[in-house]
């Protein structure tokens, strides 16, 4: 037996449903990858499950600066990865300013009070800080196991706050063409703004 014809009205009530999950899937899954990546991208080391498992600290006061350079962005897969966005994760009372990745072949800027870093640590032998590029932007091309020289990651923080300046890491979201992922650090950071020392 023939149903009979479908009015506009019931289409719309029974379509309904399904249109608003099908809308909410797509919101959500565009969201997720636009917002967070993946995390399993060629930027992650050896060392990638120990985020978080250390912490530096350093005094400043509020509306000072900190150097925190103190990681290296190796690629381990065999295409350029393009940086989008530096982020610092779970932060308070930090402004990120600015983030260089600056070439280096025998140690790392490092962490100091102030930006730039110190002149000890920007002539050091192996440090290239003159030429440095900003992060955003960058393309950081596949490195052999072997390579003679880093990327290190430099970020110029501000401390916005007299109290509680604290955070957990950093995120380095990038891409390789089509496909989205996220990076993110070993160390966390506290900044002591009442005592001059840890």
């Amino acid at each position: 037996m023939p149903y009979p014809p479908m009015t506009p009205a019931k289409y719309l009530r029974r379509s309904l449903p399904t249109l608003v999950l099908l809308l909410v899937a797509l919101v959500t899954g565009c969201g997720s990858a636009d917002q967070q990546g993946s995390a399993g991208g060629p930027l992650n080391g050896p060392d990638y499950a120990d985020a978080g498992s250390g912490k530096e600290c350093i005094p400043e006061k509020e509306g000072g600066s900190v150097t925190f350079g103190e990681d290296e962005l190796h690629n381990y897969g065999s295409k350029a990865v393009v940086i989008d966005k530096v982020t610092l994760k779970k932060a308070s009372g930090l402004h990120l300013v600015e983030a260089v990745i600056v070439p280096t072949s025998t140690a790392f800027i490092g962490l100091s009070t102030g930006y730039p870093p110190v002149p000890e640590a920007r002539s050091g032998p192996g440090i290239h800080w003159a030429h440095r590029r900003e992060a955003l932007g960058a393309t950081v091309a596949p490195q052999p196991d072997n390579t003679k020289v880093a990327n290190n990651l430099v970020l110029h923080l501000q401390v916005t706050a007299a109290s509680g300046v604290h955070m957990a890491g950093v995120l380095v979201h990038y891409h390789v063409g089509d496909s989205d992922y996220v990076w993110h650090n070993v160390l966390g950071l506290t900044v002591e703004t009442k005592k001059k020392s840890c």
